[in-house]
């Protein structure tokens, strides 16, 4: 038992990425939709490239959405929303409008306006009750037509309603019907011509009118659902009957509207069938098989061109779950007819992994992920050709992300890539600009509009699993950046150094392969840990008189060892990425502070050396770009030394320096190789003589000429 818990812990790592390979497996089965794949590829306005398809059962000829939506058109012709006429309404707007009528006149007859009309006291009870029976009437009128809001059914009112009382409904011509604005103009204009005299026009403005104008015809949102409902509810989906053994294309058959909506009704038949039957589970079982096929392959790649990413659990499991994340979105997408698969941004899948990886894995992740998701898409080889085409045009068009505004960039790009790869598709099968599904524009451009937002992704995606972009690396390189500002303040010399170093490994990175930028960055950090005691280090040393003179070998030793500790110490404090501590602990590697070694063993050769006081903590380089950056440092600080800067002496130095650094295994950990090293040696070579200003000897005869 112990022995398979030692060999658990020893391959704990391994078994963690199977188990998320293993894990991507079983969630993107229940993804799947577990129905069956129609066999047959075929394109509208293309020839049938199969054998001679033969109807297998009996089917229905599904209708077009378009003829659908004509159907449907034309049947809510004739549909006229329900409303309920309320008779309670007038009820009460009579027992208000007599209660206000009564005070208003109290007032009203002892105006001066009433006593000029000299009526006599026995005719005045007269006059109110023919008032007040007047304005009834009206009112009466009014209310037994109905008074409607057009507001009430959150749109324009049709031509004609349906108004119904205790379950019994008739049509209304809507225009005979009021609104409260239409009942309003109606009284006035009603009082101007009954009454010549303007006190009681004045008098009845003052009932306040429009408060007996109360809508009491309210739309019946239940009832016209459900009517609308009943009536779409028996449109036929379909037309015409498919009889089995009927021949439905021929090999070299141009697949024209009819073949090609007889083929669309057969593939969804054919896929409801096998859902449906007892070979569910083949089907659950093929689609596993298929999506193990494509996470084998992403295995494949990982293991043998991107090890390092393999091996990194938090890159691993980031990529498996960007690429469930869209599988996913297109099983979700699909289940709704009315909106297109072209709306997924799946271009950001390369932009952001070629952000935050390399530009050939974003493409390889992007095509697998492409192939998961083209089982699930309608048309599949458009699909596919169109995703391709707009996420290669994507990565071309971002090889470094610096600003936002190259997002809005890549965004038109794809946007116009999509439209010109879709145009020559939809001409190609519909053979008519008319035909062309116009709509699927829109769709494109919503699609770039989302690819604006991976600025943010990239963001999350950094911080979450411990990525770096370019983005990051431009803003950490700039100078006023707080550390480096330090550093400036604290360690000028220090910081020069740092600069020479950081051009001589971005031109070594540059030709030999690998993230120029990235080594820029890390060789401006390099040696922060010398703020700690800058004095200590000969760049910083402004006078003849050096501090290590006062001290023991193995002390001054220490000084310079910790630097690193130091370096790494304040990086963490600042929360920079452990991608630029890297370069901090690797850029001496577990070398050796060889002049203080040699110095204490002169000095003391018959003492006892402790070998850990003279040696960097390590660890050595392990990839290109920090390997380049250990040569770019001990090269730069030791040409600083050459008493006699020539282009011999200076070659000489680089060959010695970096031949000492293989022999001493100081690269063995970094996929870098020999011809990359003497790539190295030639591009430092160059720029030091440049730097330098180091003159080649001309042989004498030269000289006299």
């Amino acid at each position: 038992m112990k022995k398979y818990f030692r060999w658990i812990r020893q391959n704990i790592n391994a078994i963690y990425r199977v188990l998320l390979f293993m894990i991507a497996l079983g969630v993107l089965s229940l993804i799947y939709p577990n129905i069956g794949n129609f066999r047959y590829e075929y394109q509208k306005g293309k020839p049938w490239m199969h054998e001679t398809l033969i109807a297998p059962f009996d089917f229905s000829i599904h209708k077009t959405e378009a003829e659908l939506n004509e159907n449907r058109d034309s049947l809510l012709a004739n549909y006229y929303p329900y409303y309920e006429y309320k008779p309670d309404v007038l009820k009460n707007i009579n027992t208000r409008f007599n209660s206000n009528f009564d005070k208003k006149w109290t007032s009203y007859i002892q105006t001066d306006n009433f006593k000029n009309l000299k009526y006599r006291d026995k005719k005045i009870s007269l006059e109110k009750k023919r008032l007040s029976r007047y304005f009834k009437d009206i009112i009466s009128g009014i209310y037994e037509v109905g008074i409607i809001e057009p507001s009430s059914t959150k749109q324009q009112l049709p031509e004609k309603i349906n108004r119904s009382l205790n379950n019994v409904s008739e049509k209304v011509i809507t225009k005979n019907i009021y609104t409260s604005k239409i009942a309003y103009e109606y009284i006035n204009e009603s009082l101007k011509n009954d009454f010549q005299n303007k006190s009681y026009q004045v008098f009845f403005q003052s009932l306040d009118l429009d408060t007996y104008l109360i809508p009491n015809l309210l739309y019946n949102e239940d009832m016209s659902e459900k009517v609308k409902n009943s009536m779409l509810s028996s449109i036929s989906l379909t037309k015409g009957l498919v009889k089995a053994g009927t021949r439905i294309a021929l090999i070299g058959d141009v697949i024209d509207d009819d073949t090609f909506r007889v083929l669309e009704s057969l593939k969804r038949e054919y896929e409801s069938i096998l859902g449906s039957s007892q070979s569910h589970y083949l089907i659950m079982g093929g689609q596993s098989l298929l999506i193990l096929a494509c996470l084998v392959l992403l295995f494949l790649y990982l293991r043998n061109f991107r090890t390092q990413i393999l091996e990194d659990n938090k890159k691993l499991l980031f990529i498996l779950l960007l690429v469930i994340l869209f599988v996913g979105l297109s099983s979700l997408i699909i289940k709704f007819p009315k909106v297109n698969i072209y709306i997924i941004p799946f271009v950001l899948i390369p932009v952001v992994l070629r952000t935050l990886l390399d530009s050939r894995s974003a493409l390889f992740i992007y095509i697998i992920s492409l192939l998961l998701c083209g089982f699930l898409a309608p048309n599949s080889f458009e699909f596919l050709f169109l995703q391709l085409s707009a996420g290669i045009m994507a990565i071309y068009s971002l090889p470094q992300l610096e600003r936002r505004g190259q997002l809005v960039i890549t965004a038109i790009i794809t946007f116009f890539t999509y439209s010109i790869v879709y145009f020559a598709f939809a001409i190609t099968q519909e053979g008519s600009i008319q035909e062309i599904e116009w709509r699927n524009f829109m769709w494109f451009a919503i699609n770039g509009l989302l690819l604006t937002f991976s600025y943010s992704l990239i963001y999350i995606f950094e911080k979450l699993f411990g990525f770096i972009s370019d983005v990051t690396l431009i803003e950490l390189a700039n100078q006023n950046h707080p550390v480096l500002r330090q550093l400036i303040q604290h360690s000028p010399g220090t910081f020069q150094h740092s600069l020479t170093v950081a051009n001589l490994a971005e031109a070594a990175i540059n030709e030999i392969g690998g993230n120029p930028l990235l080594v820029r960055t890390g060789a401006l950090y390099h040696d922060i840990g010398k703020m700690k005691n800058p004095i200590y280090f000969i760049e910083n040393q402004m006078t003849n008189r050096n501090p290590h003179d006062n001290l023991e070998f193995d002390k001054s030793a220490q000084i310079i060892t910790d630097h690193v500790k130091y370096g790494v110490q304040i990086a963490k404090k600042h929360k920079l990425p452990q991608q630029i501590i890297d370069f901090i602990e690797t850029h001496h590697g577990s070398g050796r502070v060889q002049y203080f070694y040699t110095s204490f063993k002169n000095k003391y050769p018959d003492k006892e050396i402790d070998e850990e006081k003279f040696t960097y903590p390590g660890p050595d380089p392990f990839s290109k770009e920090t390997a380049v950056l250990m040569m770019a440092d001990s090269v730069e600080a030791a040409s600083r030394s050459l008493k006699e800067k020539t282009p011999e002496t200076i070659e000489k130095l680089i060959t010695s320096l970096i031949n000492k650094q293989i022999s001493e295994n100081r690269f063995e950990m970094a996929d870098i190789s020999f011809k990359n090293i003497h790539q190295v040696k030639q591009i430092f070579t160059q720029m030091l003589i440049n730097i330098y200003h180091a003159r080649i000897e001309y042989p004498e005869e030269i000289k006299k000429d």
